[in-house]
């Protein structure tokens, strides 16, 4: 079991989905999609940058246990996750799904719904996060997470050297603290979905009239 840590910029309950009693890893961070393996333990705190979720660094934003590995057909034909497709308009739970990657037919172009991570009118610069998305055909799920949006606890300062500096993810942790950092988060009492995205309230990603 290795545990992967890592900062987040955004939390719209996308990526990670923690929604219909399963917390789903389909888009972003391709390197820990890639890489993790079954009961592997993920875990996200807010980052600090300004423009993203600094005002709420160093709140954990989840934990989640690998236990389902997907590729994006397989998640996309599974009707274990069929309210996972997302919906725009619609209410914001629905608006964040990440079940929308799939080839339809024998064809080899994606096909996708407009997401979080694509709408036909926004520019897509080199392929936009559609191509990032899908250069990593696997999808994490899991059932035993916490995902604590933005009522997270705030990482002790003597633990934040579990976590990276800047992007990507960090795997390799001293033993004791991270002992410590399994305690903390209460790796054996997984809670599931316990409150908001820490970016709800933002107009920039949700029309006001969007319901809850």
């Amino acid at each position: 079991m290795v545990t992967r840590t890592y900062r987040l910029d955004h939390d719209l309950g996308f990526a990670p989905n923690p929604f219909f009693g399963w917390c789903s890893l389909a888009c972003c961070m391709g390197d820990i999609r890639k890489h993790a393996k079954l009961n592997d333990i993920i875990i996200g705190m807010a980052g600090s940058g300004k423009q993203g979720l600094g005002r709420y660094h160093p709140q954990l934003i989840y934990w989640m246990r690998v236990d389902v590995e997907l590729t994006f057909d397989q998640y996309w034909n599974d009707p274990r996750f069929a309210r996972k497709r997302p919906q725009i308009p619609g209410p914001k739970m629905s608006m964040v799904g990440d079940r929308t990657y799939r080839h339809e037919g024998n064809g080899a172009d994606w096909s996708f719904d407009t997401s979080m991570h694509y709408v036909a009118t926004a520019p897509q610069t080199n392929g936009g996060h559609v191509v990032r998305d899908t250069k990593v055909d696997r999808v994490l799920l899991s059932q035993h997470y916490t995902y604590w949006g933005k009522s997270g606890p705030a990482v002790p300062d003597h633990l934040l050297p579990l976590f990276p500096a800047l992007r990507g993810q960090k795997c390799n942790h001293d033993a004791a603290l991270l002992a410590q950092l399994h305690d903390f988060i209460g790796l054996n009492q997984p809670m599931r979905l316990t409150g908001d995205p820490a970016d709800w309230d933002s107009r920039r990603y949700f029309k006001a009239q969007a319901a809850l």
